[in-house]
């Protein structure tokens, strides 16, 4: 363009005005004095080379030019407005973005969202669950939940969540019909078992839990199977058998009573949970880490 637009306060100012015939009513509408609804007007006018207004005794005409820019303003700014409008109410439904694994969205994160919720109504949550390592530097999620050693989490920044603690537990039906209230009685039980053909997590298999434990491991391969964690706990509330169940992931479960923990042994795991924060930072994303930090921290 040979010559700038003008500035677009005077537009805003100028449209208001020629919308109300009124320097008064349109300064009200766009919270400045009515002097300065009318020194807007006037630089509007000096910009222009042309007079936009009549200012006849007591109210305000517009000329031809004046209704030429009026339409085309009035038609510009309800678009502009409009735009914008559809613009954050995109980036409120885009939410946040928490990328973790399936069992702790399972067995933590949906049983607490309707506290999230209560707390927080006006921020949306996506989630993202399964178990691969999302990269959080181009955009993979806004928060990550993740469970790793520590000295994984060292190598970047990460903020730790809790610890993890491995027992024992079974439905309360399951304990009624047998007793289980040493190391030793387990093997009256059928135990469940987590598939772990490349021994990735051999602190939830119960032979290392025993021995961890300090009891003595016999025959115990005997029983279900399953290949996601929190199918497996699942099972254990259904009263299937009894597996190794892990804090804070079957908090939850044990306060509302669809599991018990009848062995008092609990043997601390190498792994913990992480939070780490992606590229975004904002009111939203530090809104969800606050909650996280201080609903996992409640739990421990």
């Amino acid at each position: 363009m040979s010559r700038p637009l003008p500035p677009l306060d005077l537009l805003v100012g100028f449209e208001a005005a020629a919308r109300l015939l009124s320097f008064s009513k349109a300064g009200d509408e766009v919270f400045v004095t009515q002097s300065a609804i009318s020194r807007q007007v006037k630089k509007l006018e000096e910009y222009l080379g042309l007079a936009l207004f009549e200012r006849q005794h007591r109210s305000l005409v517009l000329t031809e030019s004046g209704r030429v820019l009026f339409e085309v303003s009035g038609e510009a700014l309800a678009r502009l407005s409009t735009t914008v409008e559809s613009l954050r109410r995109g980036q409120s439904e885009q939410g946040v973005r928490i990328s973790t694994t399936s069992s702790f969205a399972a067995l933590w994160l949906v049983p607490h969202l309707s506290r999230f919720k209560a707390q927080y109504p006006d921020v949306a949550l996506h989630v993202s669950a399964d178990n691969r390592v999302r990269d959080l530097s181009h955009g993979g999620a806004d928060l990550a939940v993740r469970y790793c050693a520590p000295e994984q989490a060292m190598s970047v920044e990460h903020v730790l969540l809790s610890g993890e603690d491995v027992f024992p537990v079974c439905s309360p039906a399951l304990l009624r019909r047998r007793s289980l209230a040493r190391i030793e009685d387990l093997g009256q039980h059928s135990l469940l078992h987590l598939e772990d053909t490349q021994n990735a997590w051999p602190w939830l298999q119960w032979t290392h839990w025993i021995r961890a434990a300090g009891g003595n491991a016999q025959a115990l391969d005997a029983g279900l199977r399953w290949s996601h964690f929190d199918q497996l706990v699942q099972a254990a509330a259904m009263g299937y058998g009894v597996a190794l169940g892990s804090a804070p992931l079957v908090n939850h479960l044990l306060h509302e009573g669809l599991l018990v923990a009848p062995l008092s042994q609990r043997v601390p795991s190498p792994r913990s949970f992480f939070l780490r924060y992606g590229a975004r930072r904002d009111a939203a994303v530090d809104a969800v880490a606050t909650w996280l930090q201080e609903a996992l921290g409640q739990g421990a």
